[in-house]
């Protein structure tokens, strides 16, 4: 079961679905995997390095080094994406301009907050102020936020996640987040500051308002 995406992955989610349409561009119905810069460019084997992704393009000619593009399209078993459609999304900027990734958890580092995902180092605590996340090892992540420094460490600013048994996560507002899943202890918040949060499963709670909170569930 997929969790509600956050307000921040959804809205990057939608500015660049309505910028392809707008654009004219091809790959309707592709998934969007990937924001970030264009790291590498090989034209022996029509392939670019996004984000530290491998993505495979039909026109790797049209892409330059240091630029921000979007990427639509399918992830390989590899881990490599091929692209239906990428979108440009002009000069990327180090810190500044915002990046998209979805993936696996391959790592988790719960007492400092930090996970890998496809390969990228991803740093959690900015979207920690409502107690630990611990996103389970092989479940599906999209996340935004920023990179510091290219090929770095991505900051989060939003969150979601799914699969059956995985502590998926999503943010809504400033500190809400939210989980769902068959045996997962998720929660969710929604407003600024506010410390309400539901959940469902063997230990579901929820709550409104400032501090309340009431029990649901098994």
């Amino acid at each position: 079961m997929k969790t509600s995406v956050s307000a921040v992955v959804a809205t990057l989610i939608a500015s660049a679905v309505a910028s392809q349409g707008s654009a004219g561009i091809s790959g309707s119905g592709a998934e969007l995997l990937l924001i970030g810069p264009v790291e590498a460019i090989n034209s022996n084997d029509h392939s670019a390095t996004v984000l530290g992704q491998r993505v495979e393009v039909s026109k790797p000619e049209a892409l330059t080094v240091g630029d921000a593009v979007a990427v639509f399209g399918q992830a390989n078993v590899d881990g490599s994406i091929v692209a239906a459609a990428i979108q440009p999304r002009g000069l990327y900027v180090a810190g500044a301009t915002p990046v998209f990734l979805a993936g696996t958890v391959q790592k988790t580092e719960p007492a400092i907050g930090r996970i890998t995902v496809n390969g990228i180092a991803v740093d959690l605590t900015s979207a920690m102020s409502n107690g630990p996340m611990a996103p389970t090892i092989g479940s599906k992540l999209s996340i935004s936020g920023t990179q510091p420094n290219m090929r770095g460490m991505i900051l989060v600013n939003g969150i979601s996640g799914s699969g059956a048994g995985v502590n998926g996560i999503s943010g809504s507002g400033v500190h809400g987040i939210s989980g769902s899943g068959a045996g997962v202890n998720g929660i969710s918040g929604s407003g600024a500051g506010v410390l309400g949060i539901s959940g469902s499963g063997l230990r579901g709670i929820s709550g409104s308002g400032v501090h309340g909170i009431s029990g649901s569930g098994a």
